[in-house]
């Protein structure tokens, strides 16, 4: 049985709780997963992301605030600590990435010349590394990371968003139709959220800054 490192960008790759949960069954199908570790992680933002961290004591890193706008960033933290593990956990033969764009080149040919086994999570995207792996396992959960909205799109969602919020919260407590329309509004609004970056101009960060306080008040 192999042990593995699993390195994953849940921001800058934009992957959901489902694709999380089917990635961490596929590898415990092949192995032990000896280190597990998140980057990008926001508690508002990836707020079920917290409860599994915590009940398996995973490592996470908050996102990085980049002076340059970018679509999508390599989190450069993934070198440091996959090189530092290298040397430090000899017991671990397997090394699982799912980043975001980026050239992680330099650090994938390190690890092969060190006989790391190394594998990605096989995705509709090209991520211009797949040759460097050694695997591309599936997961069972389909991969479609989130479309961004134009702010004629995010302003029409949020008012529409906002009208259901506050018919719900003017329902009886122990409606059952309200409480599960309560449970709806919140995942569209998390998965608008996986949709916020450092590129959001001003008037898009007022938006996802209105989300962010709908789903607190959805949540008392």
């Amino acid at each position: 049985m192999s042990n593995i490192a699993l390195f994953i960008d849940i921001d800058n790759a934009k992957v959901t709780l489902p694709v999380f949960e089917s990635i961490l069954k596929a590898l415990k199908k092949r192995g032990k997963l000896s280190f597990v570790k998140l980057y990008g992680f926001n508690e508002r933002k990836h707020l079920k992301f917290g409860d599994i961290i915590e009940e398996n004591g995973y490592e996470s890193a908050p996102t990085m605030r980049f002076k340059k706008r970018a679509k999508s960033q390599l989190d450069t933290r993934i070198f440091v600590d996959a090189v530092k593990l290298y040397y430090t956990a000899e017991h671990i033969d397997e090394y699982c990435f799912m980043a975001g764009a980026g050239d992680l080149v330099p650090l994938l040919s390190f690890l092969r010349a060190g006989g790391i086994n190394l594998i990605t999570i096989k995705t509709p995207e090209i991520t211009g590394n797949d040759h460097m792996f050694d695997e591309a396992i599936e997961i069972d959960e389909e991969y479609n990371p989130p479309v961004k909205l134009s702010k004629v799109q995010m302003r029409k969602r949020l008012a529409a968003l906002s009208a259901r919020s506050k018919k719900i919260m003017s329902s009886d407590d122990d409606d059952e139709d309200a409480i599960a329309e309560r449970e709806e509004l919140i995942r569209e609004i998390e998965g608008l959220l996986y949709l916020k970056d450092e590129a959001n101009d001003e008037e898009e960060a007022e938006m996802y800054s209105a989300l962010e306080s709908l789903l607190d008040v959805l949540k008392i």
